[in-house]
């Protein structure tokens, strides 16, 4: 009976295992895109790692780089300049509102920036997701049962 259970159940398990590729996921958030790679985080830094193994993919994303840098530079600029009369407003001080004005322009040349680069990303990820698909094939966990004239056994493979 116990052998009955637990053939039951490596089979029920070699069946529904499938080898974790190394696809790359990105999630939207607010202010742009997470992404992951086998459930972990991550960072662009470690983006840009993950895809040097894809060289079209690297290249587009080493080109998609400079817009990020300078969306975050325009992006932190612009909301420094907005948030700091706001502060002093909320302070009890006199705002200097130019500097909001200038700021709240700040941001919006960001944005242009920041959506060539989530473009571009996006387009390197795809295809480094694409040639993973072509080159790295899915195994599944195959469970058999071996019968011979001297013996009975069970086979799994991973």
């Amino acid at each position: 009976m116990k052998f009955i259970f637990t053939s039951a159940f490596l089979l029920f398990f070699a069946t529904s295992t499938v080898a974790q590729t190394d696809s790359i996921r990105m999630t939207k958030v607010f202010g742009g895109y997470k992404y992951f790679q086998n459930n972990q985080g991550l960072t662009v830094k470690q983006l840009g790692v993950a895809l040097e193994a894809n060289p079209e993919a690297s290249k587009l994303f080493q080109q998609a780089k400079p817009n990020g840098t300078a969306a975050t530079i325009f992006g932190m600029a612009g909301g420094f300049l907005v948030g700091w009369p706001i502060g002093t407003a909320i302070a009890g001080g006199k705002p200097s509102w130019e500097l909001a004005g200038i700021g709240a322009g700040l941001i919006v040349i960001s944005i242009p920036f920041s959506s060539v680069f989530n473009k571009k990303t996006k387009e390197a990820v795809s295809i480094y997701n694409q040639g993973n698909k072509t080159s790295t094939i899915r195994k599944r966990t195959e469970l058999k049962f071996n019968v011979s004239p001297n013996q009975v056994g069970v086979v799994m493979k991973f």
